[in-house]
């Protein structure tokens, strides 16, 4: 997982830098995938609500960094653009839909997973506090 990380760090850094931005889209889209399939393989056992709905949360996270790398791949690679492009109209949706709009996928990918692993650790440490509570 921390390896996934630090190549989604690596491949944004240096595509919003336009430094061998073929090759580091694709470092990004491996560190994504990496990193998504990671988290969604943890599992909690647990009973709370609270920490269910942020794990689903996080998971929806996680697919807007697969997706925002799949949109940095169609804006860079271009894979879909020369059969939707054939009109005026087809290439003003393709703008508009497509190109670097990865940049929010991936905004709203990285505010949910912070706030996400900061409210789940948050609950986890109250979880543990009442269990010692009620031992005592």
């Amino acid at each position: 997982m921390a390896l996934g990380a630090l190549m989604m760090v690596i491949g944004i850094g240096c595509v919003v830098f336009a430094i061998a931005v073929k090759i580091t889209t694709i470092v990004f889209a491996v560190g994504a995938v990496l990193f998504a399939s990671m988290q969604m393989q943890q599992t909690y056992s647990g009973n709370s609500i609270t920490i269910k709905r942020l794990r689903r949360t996080m998971v929806f996270g996680d697919i807007c960094f697969i997706l925002a790398a799949m949109l940095m791949i169609e804006t860079n690679y271009r894979i879909v653009f020369p059969f939707v492009a054939t009109t005026m109209e087809g290439y003003n949706n393709w703008v508009h839909i497509v190109y670097n709009n990865w940049v929010v996928l991936m905004l709203i990918g990285a505010m949910l997973e912070m706030y996400t692993t900061h409210r789940i650790s948050y609950e986890l440490k109250k979880e543990e506090d009442n269990k010692k509570e009620e031992s005592e």
